[in-house]
């Protein structure tokens, strides 16, 4: 039996304010790793176990992204990055919906007054409205494909934790979520790094951003890793440039 195809809109994109964000979905309970990784060329994500592809109204600047993880070498202010969270360490587990995870999950949605705020993802939970442990594992827990958690601790305590999806050639960025009161750390663009050392430890070739937006601040970590590929028509091509959209 095909999949029921979804046509939703979600109202102001979370990226370029001014635009409207409708998706295309459908929910599948478990897909193929290898079908799914060949399907993020085209744009299509997942969230929980929606998968999704942006169609939005005269709009075509959601494009996927990925890093060449053996080419990858930290910029001047990435080692930055990397020293000021040199006592951070990480665990590599499966998810869960922990009251701790949960927690921190809550907590950092309620800072950024968005569904999306480290990718867009189509039935993240209303951070205008109180967020269940069961939006949170519909959400991040339940997957149709192989995922895991990364864990990050400082002092003896969880400040961020990111999902990604372990496909057959490289890793893909779900999520992430840290903690308010470590903004100054850059987890975010820490997070990254880790998950492209993960990668290569794993032997896989990339690392998959998600969607980049060019000329949304909330993106703007996410250009700055280098070299990367752009999907363009369902082809990865090496980034020449910025994208104009």
């Amino acid at each position: 039996m095909q999949p029921q195809l979804y046509e939703v809109e979600h109202g102001n994109c979370p990226y370029l304010s001014e635009r409207t964000w409708v998706t295309h979905s459908f929910q599948l309970e478990s897909i193929p790793e290898s079908v799914y990784e060949a399907m993020l060329a085209d744009g299509w994500r997942r969230s929980g176990t929606s998968v999704y592809q942006n169609h939005c109204p005269g709009c075509g600047c959601c494009t996927p992204a990925r890093v060449p993880v053996n080419q990858f070498r930290p910029s001047k202010s990435q080692r930055r990055t990397l020293r000021r969270n040199a006592d951070v360490t990480v665990e590599v587990v499966a998810p869960a919906a922990d009251a701790e995870s949960f927690g921190l999950y809550q907590r950092y949605v309620r800072s950024r007054h968005t569904p999306a705020a480290h990718g867009t993802s189509a039935d993240a939970p209303d951070a205008s409205e109180a967020i269940t442990p069961e939006q949170f594992d519909k959400f991040l827990v339940t997957s149709p494909v192989h995922t895991r958690a990364m864990r990050y601790h400082a002092e003896n305590r969880l400040v961020g934790i990111g999902w990604i999806d372990v496909l057959p050639n490289g890793l893909s960025s779900v999520y992430f979520a840290f903690d308010p009161d470590e903004n100054c750390r850059s987890l975010g663009t820490y997070s990254i790094m880790k998950e492209i050392e993960l990668a290569r430890d794993l032997g896989k070739e990339w690392l998959y951003l998600g969607f980049y937006v060019p000329n949304s601040p909330k993106m703007a970590y996410k250009g700055a890793f280098r070299p990367r590929e752009f999907a363009v028509n369902g082809a990865w091509t090496r980034d020449e440039g910025e994208i104009v959209c």
